[in-house]
């Protein structure tokens, strides 16, 4: 039946697609169809620098070979389109490329292509553009400047950067799409949007076509890969399950619980990177002691959040340092995350109680509305405070915190720029709430500057204890994906940094 229906399709072209466009998708899923199918919402870009969405990183992670690529299962950096990545002070960094790249169109792959693509980032202020600003934080790197003084082509496949101060992450951070090359075509026209449609990299899968419906990748000899503009997580989980689609990128919180008898070992739960936290201000004098903190902490049931408001969509913390962080996150770090509800009223009678009223600061907008709403309930109910839940935009939000006019704890959502313990804890430090404290500033320095991988951890675990002590910033839970494939699909991989690896699908024979 199959087969007729996709001989109708190609004798009548576009009309099957008008007028049965479900009939014409499942014929995708054929098993005598070299393509394979996955369901995400559509990306927002495409251009390296500008990429900051998961279904933009899960393509550009096929599209391109960056510098370094992070194993799945470990988080480990190994080189890829790098030979090597060296420094002797973790400032300057020498980065010598490897023979013989070229992009899709047969152009070169050079130091050249790197650079002009890091400019191109700063330069468009692209999001990207605080990977060298913020992170990295490359010698004369500044959003909407057209260069940096710290990036040098020394010759075609050696490029020399130098940081304003030692970093010994730096080389697993060159993973992220902000730090992909791109070919000299588009760096001399700087015609964005035309390459944005139709791509080029330096990957295992090209772009063969890009619509608002559809992104076709294609391996040279090998399978094509369709990523199918499906925004919805219930319309791709039943997709797969009627065999119109291979791979579902999201599952709705109604089937979380069913995975394993609708997909029986056909499913993956894959832990991220990103963070959600509650954060005090330090100014905030009725909120300035650990124990009040402590005893907020203790009064939240992370999981019924977790599995109300959000859908099943994340992880209820219990370390500072979100799952998908490999190397670096330790399970059952913050004890203080447990719901206690008996050490909660106690940890608040010796704190000296909370008079008035508690205002939990958010974005509108971002979609934290019902959860904080859930948050401000247990607090009202296990500790009956006068907990008011209060809206603003990010940059009203940003400039309070500026002006210390935040009176409460406010949301804070953080994701690792790269797989490291310390990656995670330095954010947390520069989050605006005003707190001070030499010691663990002093421990994460040192786990970021180090030369001893040994020290660094160390380093880095002794500062997760001391920020799980003081609680600048309350661990609430970490955003998480779902994957659900058809039978005839293998080789599913992902992680918390790339997603779902396009180029390692294959077909059952």
């Amino acid at each position: 039946m199959k087969s007729a229906t996709r001989t109708a399709a190609l004798v009548t072209g576009g009309v099957v697609m008008l007028v049965a466009p479900v009939v014409a998708m499942r014929a995708w899923s054929d098993p005598a169809d070299p393509r394979i199918s996955v369901g995400a919402p559509a990306p927002a870009s495409l251009v390296p620098g500008a990429v900051r969405d998961a279904s933009g990183r899960m393509i550009a992670g096929a599209v391109w070979t960056g510098l370094v690529t992070h194993d799945p299962a470990t988080g480990a950096t190994s080189n890829a389109a790098a030979e090597s990545v060296t420094s002797q002070d973790r400032r300057t960094w020498m980065i010598k490329l490897r023979e013989g790249g070229r992009f899709h169109d047969g152009s070169p792959v050079t130091a050249a292509s790197f650079a002009g693509a890091w400019t191109a980032a700063l330069r468009e202020s692209w999001p990207g553009a605080r990977l060298f600003t913020d992170v990295a934080r490359v010698k004369g790197a500044k959003a909407g400047r057209d260069g940096m003084a710290g990036v040098t082509v020394r010759s075609d496949l050696t490029l020399e950067v130098t940081l304003d101060r030692p970093l010994n992450g730096f080389p697993a951070l060159l993973g992220d799409p902000a730090f992909l090359p791109l070919p000299e075509s588009v760096l001399r026209s700087r015609d964005w949007r035309a390459f944005d449609r139709r791509p080029i990299g330096n990957g295992p899968l090209r772009v063969i076509s890009r619509d608002a419906r559809e992104t076709v990748l294609e391996r040279p000899g090998g399978r094509t890969v369709v990523v199918k503009a499906m925004p919805d997580a219930a319309a791709q989980y039943r997709a797969v399950e009627s065999g119109d689609l291979d791979l579902a990128t999201s599952v709705p919180p109604n089937r979380h619980g069913a995975m394993e008898s609708d997909f029986p070992g056909r499913h993956l739960t894959v832990p991220g990177r990103s963070m959600t936290y509650l954060a005090f201000p330090s100014w905030e004098k009725r909120l300035a002691g650990p124990s009040l903190r402590q005893a907020l902490s203790m009064a939240l049931d992370r999981r019924a959040v977790t599995e109300g408001p959000l859908g099943h969509q994340a992880t209820p913390a219990n370390a500072l340092v979100p799952p998908g962080v490999l190397p670096g996150h330790r399970e059952g770090q913050c004890r203080l995350c447990v719901h206690d509800p008996r050490a909660a009223s106690a940890a608040l009678t010796d704190a000296g109680g909370l008079a008035g009223p508690l205002t939990l600061w958010h974005v509108r907008g971002a979609g934290d509305d019902a959860w904080v709403k859930a948050v401000a309930e247990q607090l009202r109910k296990g500790l009956r405070l006068d907990v008011r839940p209060k809206a603003v935009t990010a940059a009203e939000l940003e400039k309070a915190l500026a002006d210390r006019k935040v009176d409460g704890p406010f949301v804070l959502h953080s994701q690792v720029p790269y797989p490291a313990q310390v990656a995670a804890l330095a954010p947390i430090l520069a989050a605006g709430t005003g707190f001070e404290d030499g010691y663990t500033s002093d421990l994460v320095t040192r786990s970021e500057e180090t030369a001893v991988p040994d020290e660094a951890v160390t380093s880095a675990r002794l500062a997760e204890t001391a920020l799980l002590r003081d609680m600048p910033a309350m661990p609430l839970w970490s955003a998480h994906d779902h994957l659900v494939w058809s039978e005839r699909l293998r080789g599913v991989a992902s992680d918390a940094f790339a997603g779902p690896r396009l180029d390692r699908l294959t077909l059952k024979t």
